[in-house]
């Protein structure tokens, strides 16, 4: 696992598992080539948990044959049920006091034995004393059970691929920010519309500050959808995502959106409430949710904030921009 870093000298395959879609991307080391997202068979994933990691070995390598890729390493991103990540402060110490203490800062959060984590972490900022000396360091530290490493390492190897880098998605976000050279002092949130629930990351340059969950999420569009139209919710879903007899537009779809809308504000708010000196201006939407103009509508006049599409803060990138948009959590683990 890494927290640090984007350069890239080959070709990396970004995968970001949801709960009912496979987000993959290609990143060339120069590049965003391609970026797709794929239906993901029912009972494969739950909570964000992958619940057969032999089936869904199958099903990437299915997909990877249907895309005819034959790229070899790859990034995936961690689920929030399996990272742990936290701000810290540490006083300055070298990289083996590290070693040895930042299981600690952990104590209060794992059901695991401290040995039982891979531990990493990225430097925000060094401070220094009068004399020029380091005296605190403030960090952002992941811990990822080894038995979810090893089976992630596992189900990619029977898949043809090289597991190269897993970091949770605020790490991922921070990708994008460092590869368009966002500056330091401008706050920004990525708001990731997904099937279950959407989640909110906040940013200070490309240092990651805090995540807000919002427990309603695109399943209940579909389940409105079916609902309305008389049909199961996997044809509601095939309705939705292709705008079929403009569902988007359902008076029970509005009402969806305007209830992700509110606790969209009602996070930011609680934000900016906690962080008084906060200057948060732009929200960039990505995730399924993006490409429902509806929605993102309905986001844009509760919040008050600027939106921006994922797609505007990529590097250099070819293709599909709507693709870019929902998978930019897959692009920002293969940029790693």
């Amino acid at each position: 696992m890494e927290l640090g870093g984007y350069v890239m000298t080959k070709a990396m395959l970004g995968f970001d598992i949801g709960a009912c879609e496979l987000k993959l991307a290609l990143w060339d080391g120069g590049c965003v080539r391609w970026a797709v997202s794929v239906p993901l068979p029912d009972h494969l994933v739950k909570n964000g948990v992958i619940i057969s990691y032999t089936a869904m070995t199958d099903f990437i390598k299915e997909t990877l044959r249907e895309q005819h890729l034959k790229v070899k390493d790859c990034a995936v991103i961690l689920p929030a049920a399996h990272a742990f990540l936290r701000r810290v402060t540490m006083p300055a110490m070298t990289v083996e006091q590290l070693r040895i203490n930042l299981p600690y800062e952990f104590r209060d959060f794992l059901s695991l034995g401290k040995d039982q984590y891979f531990y990493d972490y990225a430097v925000n900022n060094l401070v220094t004393g009068e004399d020029g000396r380091p005296q605190e360091m403030d960090l952002t530290a992941a811990a990822v059970p080894k038995e979810i490493i090893g089976e992630y390492r596992e189900m990619f190897r029977r898949a043809g691929l090289r597991l190269r880098t897993a970091i949770p998605a605020e790490c991922a976000y921070s990708n994008l920010l460092r590869a368009r050279q966002w500056p330091a002092d401008r706050e920004i949130a990525f708001l990731d519309l997904g099937h279950t629930a959407s989640r909110l990351y906040i940013y200070t340059g490309t240092r990651f500050e805090a995540t807000r969950a919002i427990d309603i999420g695109l399943a209940t569009l579909d389940a409105a959808i079916a609902d309305a139209m008389g049909v199961d919710e996997h044809l509601a879903r095939t309705y939705k995502l292709a705008n079929h007899q403009d569902v988007q537009s359902l008076e029970s779809a509005h009402s969806i959106y305007n209830a992700i809308a509110l606790d969209v504000r009602k996070a930011v708010n609680f934000y900016n409430f906690n962080n008084q000196g906060s200057d948060l201006r732009e929200l960039v939407c990505c995730g399924g949710g993006a490409h429902i103009p509806a929605l993102l509508e309905a986001i844009g006049q509760s919040v008050g904030l600027l939106l921006s599409p994922a797609a505007d803060l990529l590097p250099p990138a070819q293709g599909d921009e709507e693709n870019y948009n929902i998978c930019a959590a897959a692009i920002g683990a293969a940029i790693q």
